[in-house]
């Protein structure tokens, strides 16, 4: 029997994987083929064809010139928690600020499989908070939070969240395939979404998406209120505030993010 069939007979290849992500976890971004073969007392080959097959599944990145990191699929995996806990806490100092600077309520909308949820919001006027209360589903076809996020999204993503029957909530309302597919396409454009009276005939939304330091975007930071207040020349300097707050949570969440990939 060779060396690299008695460590996985003693092991499983199932925890050989799981040892792998996890070291790729500790050090992201950091580690070539030999650092983890050498890690994990693996011989090269064994390691390389382990590698390999993570890469294969989309649960890590990297080869060849490329050092290794978790991938986009495992990211997503992580992030599909029910428990957001971690997410609320994190963001809501961030919306609290950016609400006292426009005096807008604003909110942060998260991923989960292809569906879009209010994860924090915050708000000077109750007024223009109904449908922005946190666990709130945002419909892509008409909030600009979901618009924000979908638009980053993989096809098979995109596929699936326009396979659901979306609701017509007002005359500006659109349901078809070919209007929802090109706001996304102008949201990556402009790197920006809008809400106008889509949702409420009174009310208007913007919102950016949230990258986090691997590139993926799963979260999106927005603020609505009367669409003659949100749509007028103060546009340029909301969306600056949008930006600048959507570039701290990327970092934010980046960082709370490696914590609960490390937390017990």
């Amino acid at each position: 029997m060779d060396t690299q069939s008695t460590i996985e007979d003693r092991s499983g290849p199932l925890d050989r994987y799981m040892q792998i992500l996890e070291v790729l976890a500790a050090f992201p971004a950091a580690l070539t083929l030999v650092d983890v073969a050498e890690l994990l007392e693996l011989p090269k080959t064994t390691a390389h064809r382990l590698l390999k097959g993570l890469v294969r599944s989309g649960l890590a990145e990297g080869g060849g010139n490329r050092p290794y990191e978790i991938g986009e699929r495992l990211v997503r995996l992580l992030h599909a928690s029910a428990d957001d806990g971690w997410v609320t806490s994190l963001v809501r100092p961030h919306l609290r600020a950016l609400t006292d600077r426009t005096g807008e309520t604003c909110y942060v909308t998260r991923l989960i499989g292809a569906r879009i949820f209010v994860a924090a919001s915050t708000s000077p006027d109750a007024r223009w908070r109904g449908y922005v209360q946190p666990g709130n589903e945002m419909p892509i076809n008409a909030a600009a939070s979901a618009k924000a996020i979908m638009a980053y999204q993989e096809r098979r993503i995109v596929e699936e969240a326009l396979s659901h029957e979306w609701p017509m909530l007002t005359a500006n309302t659109r349901r078809d395939r070919g209007w929802i597919e090109d706001q996304l396409a102008q949201t990556r454009t402009r790197g920006y979404a809008t809400c106008i009276g889509e949702i409420d005939e009174g009310l208007a939304a913007i919102a950016v998406p949230i990258k986090l330091a691997s590139g993926v975007v799963l979260h999106s930071v927005a603020m609505t209120g009367p669409l003659q207040r949100i749509m007028n020349e103060q546009l340029d300097e909301r969306l600056k505030a949008l930006r600048e707050v959507a570039a701290a949570l990327g970092t934010t969440l980046s960082i709370g993010e490696r914590m609960k990939r490390a937390s017990p």
